[in-house]
């Protein structure tokens, strides 16, 4: 016993020297590091792990990894074991460091390196002789690399001897300034797969960049020792790249379909389609749940997307579009077409900029709720077919900034979008358009519709155009040229709360075989005739305004329309107020026609101009034409009209004993499309009507006299105390022109306002506070005016005037 005690005792002091002398990562030990992170090594496997450590205790067989290390550095805490394989674990994928200078360097029995995707080299600028003469790896993943902020590349995968192909697709070599050596005596390296994003703009040391890689060939080019520099890293057909390819994969398990892009294609994933072939995962089209865009799928450039995603109705959910790059792309036909179960879709980053064609686009997408389509270039695109198709979800769709230029067909474009409340296509060029047949069919939500820019010169098919748009209550087609239209059958079907439809003489049907139930169940339309006493009358011909249902647009009060109909262009009832002008396009008659205005008490002159005839025969006022105006004795002569006052004709009125209003309600009346003007006998002046409000200036219109109480005055004279600019008139007035080339300095009338705002006539009427005082020539006083000379005091003035 006493023996065996001894031993034990005698053994420790030489325990504790073996101890002392082995590596420190061979013995478990409190952490010496602020890092978290380590990398352990398995000498029966040849393995080193890189990986989060877990605890504060640093694990046997491990080492501390800090940044700017090398794993040759590692190693040898680690007691130099032979490395024949690196694993890194996902736990690793935090680690950032900022430089991975000659990390592999020199590991030459390396055969493989496992979850090279967990190496975050976001952060990393310098990589530099990174994989040095790691002869013995035969391939290498970099596909996840992000080499954004990298600098250096400098002999990175020099004398990588074994390597036959190596996939730098999503390197980004924006910033990188070295590329010495870069592929040095890879003797190997048959392809190097790259993207566009391998640049060399900034690249200023390329030496030996491909020296003695004997065996590579890009598109073209092989292997040539006298060009060895950056001016052959690229695809071209200078350059020893080869492109990557894009492709996808479709996982049944969780029915993903993921895009990605690299240099080789794996086994069983499916091209990207060229043309208007079927892309290959359509089979899966009913398995398709969602869709990835890989973040290396930026780098791929597809050419078309024809069909993409056309009848994957259990698609609910698509990421990273951002990363789908439509640059190239010339066909988009169809592309989530009956994606009926998509709640939304982001397509603000497309670039349309080659597309030709939107066919079908985003047709039956019947559950987005919302689309943002404002970034699209659309100055290519020629057919439109079915765009927007049963887009039912959408309550608004913002295309004003389409161009439209070369599209021919906009065949069923908004059909069936019946969620839409708002749909403006005012700047839609449809010069080049054949058919519009369908175009807003069961657009049930519209209550307006403006389609005043259209050009339908070279459309031949209208069929369906409008049916069951039940919201529109009128159409302005003013502006469509029929002439080529040979189908308008159900154009207008079941427009239920359409009351008007305009058109003008150039929509004709002299060229349409067919045009069945055009206006069927237009309960509320009238034109000529009315629908609701006409039911038997459907089809086309009843499509214009003399006989039809048609009303051909005559003028305007304000921002209500005017239409007319019948072989003599007739309106049922003109109603003229002074709050709203009126402008006629063309001569045309009023069945009815009415006019009132109320006047300020105490007014005793005023001027009138109205588009119909007005009988002077009972009425609260007489009338003048303007003969002469002398402003050298302030003298006007006038003259009264008798009988009545024939339309469009200016006059000055003198209301009867304190009248204030003027009451016209005239039938069967010409409407005067021109004001007429009325001249004295020197031509110098006029007296001019308006149909519309107007502003004068005090400094632009001295010309101008407008009456106010029982004169005429130049605004200037009355604005001259003030600091009012303008005064304005309402419509149905008139006022006097000076014609003559010097307007003589004269009575001046304008606005009393105060602050710069405009001084209506009326409010001009109404300052008339002193009382004129009227005489006959022998000077006895009168208490009106009468016919011949009469000499008229006001205030410190007098004038003369001739009544004839």
């Amino acid at each position: 016993m006493g023996g065996a005690k001894f031993c034990r005792f005698a053994l420790f002091p030489l325990m504790l020297l073996m101890l002392l002398l082995l590596p420190a990562g061979m013995v478990a030990q409190k952490a010496a590091s602020s890092s978290k992170y380590i990398a352990t090594y398995e000498s029966s496997t040849q393995t080193l792990t890189f990986k989060k450590n877990v605890g504060e205790t640093l694990p046997e067989n491990s080492a501390w990894v800090e940044d700017r290390q090398q794993v040759a550095t590692i190693n040898k805490n680690l007691g130099n074991g032979t490395i024949v394989h690196i694993v890194f674990d996902k736990s690793f994928s935090t680690y950032t460091p900022t430089s991975l200078y000659k990390f592999f360097a020199n590991l030459t029995k390396l055969k493989t390196i496992t979850g090279l995707e967990y190496l975050n080299t976001e952060k990393v600028t310098n990589m530099s002789y990174m994989f040095f003469n790691c002869s013995s790896l035969t391939s290498l993943d970099v596909t996840h690399f992000n080499t954004a902020k990298v600098t250096n590349m400098n002999s990175m995968f020099e004398c990588c001897s074994s390597l036959t192909s190596l996939d730098v697709t999503y390197f980004n070599t924006a910033n990188v300034t070295g590329m010495n050596n870069m592929f040095y005596s890879c003797s190997a390296l048959t392809t190097i797969y790259a993207s566009d994003n391998f640049v060399t703009d900034k690249v200023e040391y390329s030496y030996n960049m491909f020296y003695d890689c004997t065996s590579l060939k890009g598109t073209t080019l092989e292997y040539v020792a006298s060009k060895t520099d950056h001016n052959y890293a690229n695809c071209g057909t200078d350059g020893y790249f080869t492109p990557g390819c894009g492709y996808a994969e479709f996982d049944n398990a969780t029915g993903t379909l993921t895009f990605r892009y690299k240099g080789v294609k794996p086994e069983g994933a499916y091209d990207l389609n060229v043309g208007i072939t079927d892309p290959g995962w359509r089979t899966h089209k009913n398995e398709i749940k969602k869709v990835v865009f890989d973040a290396s799928f930026a780098n791929a450039r597809p050419t078309s997307c024809y069909y993409w995603f056309y009848e994957c109705k259990n698609l609910a959910n698509i990421e990273g579009i951002e990363n789908l790059n439509t640059e190239k792309v010339t066909n988009m036909e169809l592309m989530f077409a009956n994606c009926s179960t998509l709640t939304s879709l982001d397509v603000t980053k497309f670039n349309t900029a080659n597309v030709t064609t939107l066919m079908s686009m985003f047709s039956d997408c019947s559950s987005l709720k919302s689309l943002d389509v404002t970034n699209f270039d659309t100055r290519n695109v020629t057919n439109m077919f079915y765009m927007f198709n049963n887009c039912s979800g959408l309550t608004s769709l913002d295309v004003t900034k389409f161009n439209t230029a070369k599209v021919r067909n906009m065949y069923s474009m908004f059909m069936n979008c019946s969620g839409l409340k708002s749909l403006d296509v005012t700047n839609f060029d449809t010069g080049n358009v054949i058919s519009m047949a369908y175009m807003f069919y069961e657009c049930s939500a519209l209550t307006s519709l403006d389609l005043t820019n259209f050009n339908t010169a070279k459309v031949m098919d209208m069929c369906f155009m409008f049916k069951k748009c039940s919201g529109l209550t009128s159409l302005n087609l003013t502006k469509f040229n029929t002439a080529e239209v040979t189908d308008m059958s159900q154009m207008f079907n079941e427009c239920s709360a359409l009351t008007t439809i305009y058109a003008s003489d150039e929509f004709v049907t002299t060229n349409v075989e067919t045009g069945s139930n055009m206006f069927f169940n237009c309960i509320k339309l009238k034109g000529f005739i009315e629908y609701n006493k006409n039911t038997d009358k459907e089809n086309y011909k009843y499509a214009n305004y003399k006989t039809g249902y048609f009303t051909k647009l005559v003028g305007k009060k304000g921002d209500e329309k005017i239409g007319a109909t019948g072989e003599t262009l007739a309106t049922d009832n003109l109603v003229l107020d002074d709050d709203k002008d009126f402008v006629a396009y063309e001569p045309f008659a009023a069945k009815a026609a009415s006019y009132n205005r109320t006047m300020n008490a105490g007014t005793t002159w005023a001027t009138l101009c109205l588009p119909f005839e007005v009988s002077l025969a009972d009425k609260n006022f007489r009338a003048f034409k303007l003969l002469s105006a002398d402003e050298g004795t302030e003298t006007v002569e006038l003259e009264e009209i008798e009988g009545s006052i024939e339309a469009g004709t200016p006059v000055i009125i003198k209301m009867k004993d304190g009248a204030t209003k003027l009451n016209f309600t005239v039938a069967d009346k010409e409407i005067a499309k021109d004001v007429q003007t009325a001249e004295t006998a020197d031509a110098n002046y006029k007296l001019q009507g308006i149909y519309t409000k107007k502003e004068f200036s005090k400094d632009t219109d001295n010309n101008c006299y407008i009456v106010k109480g029982a004169k005429l005055m130049n605004p200037a004279k009355l604005l001259e105390k003030t600091t009012t600019e303008h005064v304005g008139s309402k419509p149905f007035r008139a006022y006097m022109v000076d014609n003559s080339s010097a307007p003589a300095a004269g009575a001046r009338m304008f606005s009393i306002s105060v602050g710069g705002s405009t001084t209506a006539i009326e409010q001009l009427e109404s300052t008339a506070d002193s009382k004129a005082e009227y005489y006959d020539l022998q000077g006895r006083r009168l208490q009106d005016l009468q016919k011949g000379i009469n000499i008229v005091k006001r205030g410190g003035k007098t004038m003369k005037v001739i009544i004839k």
